[in-house]
């Protein structure tokens, strides 16, 4: 079982929404040691993940400041997301891996939102500001995963 699995979730044909899954794709290159990769375009298999193992869970959200980083727990992360493109959304999904799991099930879980604005229509790029946060949330992730394998 790897140490730490860092998942990359959005959908790439909306834009700045497939930034979990484009930063997650960069990782490729740049592999922390234990460390398994996962790119979902649904939240529905997070709930299979999601079972007391350590995980890294990389999203846009929508309502912060497009290009900014933040970490998230569940809680803060169903306030801020307004909505998904996801056909089932990612605070669903983990209250189902609760209900699944059992309460422990999300204990070490690390949430990174990238902000973005709402999507405005079918794009595969990612805008500037979107793009230019790739090498920080790429930094934050290796701290994130130093910090879950030590927990």
């Amino acid at each position: 079982m790897p140490a730490v699995t860092v998942v990359g979730l959005g959908q790439p044909a909306a834009g700045d929404d497939g930034v979990g899954c484009a930063i997650v794709e960069s990782l490729h290159d740049d592999l922390p040691n234990g460390v398994q990769l996962v790119v979902l375009r649904d939240a529905a298999p997070l709930v299979e993940l999601l079972d007391g193992r350590p995980v890294v869970l990389v999203d846009a959200v929508v309502g912060l400041a497009p290009g900014t980083l933040h970490r998230l727990t569940p809680a803060q992360l169903g306030q801020v997301r307004l909505w998904s493109t996801h056909g089932m959304g990612v605070t669903d999904a983990l209250g189902l891996a609760e209900a699944i799991h059992g309460p422990g099930a999300t204990a070490r879980l690390a949430i990174l939102g990238v902000g973005i604005d709402p999507p405005t229509g079918p794009s595969f790029t990612l805008s500037e500001t979107v793009a230019g946060a790739i090498p920080t949330a790429i930094a934050e992730i290796h701290a994130l995963c130093r910090e879950l394998a030590h927990a």
